[in-house]
């Protein structure tokens, strides 16, 4: 048994914290490569959590096989969605930091879920192999609503988009309905600085706390936020 697989399952037993710690010191490479590729590599399609009506509703995907997919939707001529790609890095969109903490929270989970009789490394491979931030979800993606954005086609020809704003939704929430998800005042004080425009670097600062768990804090309220929007709020195209 090789030593990170010892290692975890020492800590699923004991939930050292010591022990997470050097789990967390063997795996930082991986983290960091993952996130590296995420960030500044990847190119997410827009239509990724924002299909138009028309694919929504759409069988000519039935019984094909999934690597036929991308054949069928290019040549598609009824869809709408918007065939452009968006960069995490590129377009500004979040910081780099904030993709570590995703993964390592990601890691969590996989360590928390991990099968003693299977090989861990080849489960934290398959597992990590299509991860999407946390964060990318249907609500983010609407978010982007005319900002303007890079994107690249097929031939990987750049160029900047604007993705059409949606029609208005009527809804009742608000800031009250935001800091319902905050467990104490610290982190109310967290979004209200959010809000006033801050960056993470700055509200540790301002909290006189480490950047580190500023990111922490701001990646579980962010969970609870698109939870509690995707609970009161039914996006129709």
């Amino acid at each position: 048994m090789d030593k990170i697989t010892t290692l975890i399952l020492q800590y699923k037993k004991t939930k050292d914290q010591n022990i997470l710690n050097e789990i967390f010191e063997i795996l930082n490479p991986v983290i960091q490569k993952k996130a590296k590729y995420i960030y500044y590599g990847k190119w997410y399609p827009i239509n990724l959590y924002h299909p138009c009506k028309f694919c929504r509703n759409c069988n000519k995907l039935n019984n094909i096989p999934k690597s036929e997919h991308k054949i069928i939707c290019q040549e598609c001529q009824v869809c709408r969605c918007e065939k452009g790609f968006f960069n995490l890095n590129k377009n500004n969109l979040c910081e780099y930091k904030d993709i570590e903490n995703d993964i390592w929270l990601e890691i969590l989970r996989i360590i928390e879920n991990f099968d003693i009789a299977k090989n861990f490394n080849t489960y934290l491979y398959s597992c990590l192999w299509e991860f999407i931030p946390t964060f990318i979800t249907k609500n983010f993606i609407k978010s982007l609503s005319n900002q303007s954005l890079s994107k690249v086609d097929q031939e990987g020809n750049e160029s900047e988009m604007e993705i059409p704003d949606e029609p208005k939704q009527t809804n009742n929430f608000n800031l009250e309905h935001i800091y319902s998800v905050c467990k104490n005042e610290t982190e109310q004080k967290i979004i209200k600085l959010l809000i006033a425009g801050l960056k993470q670097i700055e509200i540790a600062k301002e909290l006189c706390v480490s950047e580190q768990y500023i990111s922490k804090i701001i990646i579980k309220l962010r969970k609870k936020i698109t939870k509690l929007l995707n609970k009161d709020i039914n996006y129709t195209q």
